[in-house]
């Protein structure tokens, strides 16, 4: 079958990510035929409607969905691209012939998981707040959460800035030489800074941050700075676990 809905068709190429595309097709960067098309839902041919994106035809295929996970290091911005020219996920992952981005970000001194995909369905399933897909964080704080401090934490949640943030899972690990404490913590909002904001509330900064897992899908025993391919029972098993359907 070769006709597609007009997001899809150019997600399925790996133009860009699912959010630029749904703007650039708002504001009007593509044509179908030459006529200006601002519906991501218009149906197109991909065998023979002739797509341009600001004038620049674009060739369509069907890109076969890949999924990835890349260990990400300290100081590395989990994008592309990086205006200030900082270390970027694009600088390790030259490897992977298909066009991938990253689904959901760590912040520049978070390390761990990032899962790359061009199946932008799947990633904003992942994004989506409403479908609760945990993630799985090993973090290191400053000194030790009391047990009032935790049962808090766990039973209630706690308010930030004007907002909720729904109780967490959390496991002590080990302390450190220094009486800090490292925990994991099981959450599946995906506020910016969600956690570092919850443990400097508490009393307790986040001194590192690594993310260990999404939903099923774990970071195993990859080193930092090296990716690797999903395998498809990898990919099936968090499909059945979370109820994705495409």
């Amino acid at each position: 079958m070769t006709q597609m809905k007009l997001q899809k068709a150019l997600q399925a190429a790996g133009l860009d990510n699912r959010r630029n595309i749904r703007h650039g097709i708002a504001d009007g960067e593509f044509k179908v035929n030459n006529t200006i098309i601002r519906d991501p839902n218009y149906l197109v041919d991909i065998s023979k409607d002739v797509i341009r994106r600001l004038d620049r035809k674009i060739k369509l295929h069907v890109e076969k969905k890949s999924y990835y996970i890349f260990n990400k290091p300290d100081g590395v911005v989990s994008t592309l691209d990086d205006p200030e020219g900082r270390p970027k996920v694009k600088d390790f992952i030259s490897g992977i012939k298909e066009r991938v981005y990253p689904v959901g970000r760590l912040d520049y001194h978070s390390e761990g998981l990032i899962l790359l995909t061009n199946d932008g369905d799947l990633a904003n399933f992942i994004i989506s707040p409403r479908n609760q897909v945990p993630k799985v964080y090993n973090i290191k704080i400053k000194g030790a959460l009391s047990e009032e401090e935790r049962k808090k934490l766990v039973n209630k949640g706690i308010h930030i800035e004007g907002s909720r943030v729904k109780p967490l899972s959390i496991e002590f690990i080990r302390k450190t030489a220094q009486n800090n404490s490292w925990i994991q913590v099981i959450i599946a909002e995906g506020k910016k800074h969600i956690l570092r904001k919850v443990f400097k509330y508490t009393g307790h900064p986040v001194e590192k941050l690594k993310r260990m897992a999404i939903g099923t899908i774990r970071l195993k025993k990859l080193p930092v700075g090296y990716w690797r391919e999903l395998t498809k029972e990898e990919v099936d098993t968090f499909k059945q676990k979370y109820g994705y359907e495409n």
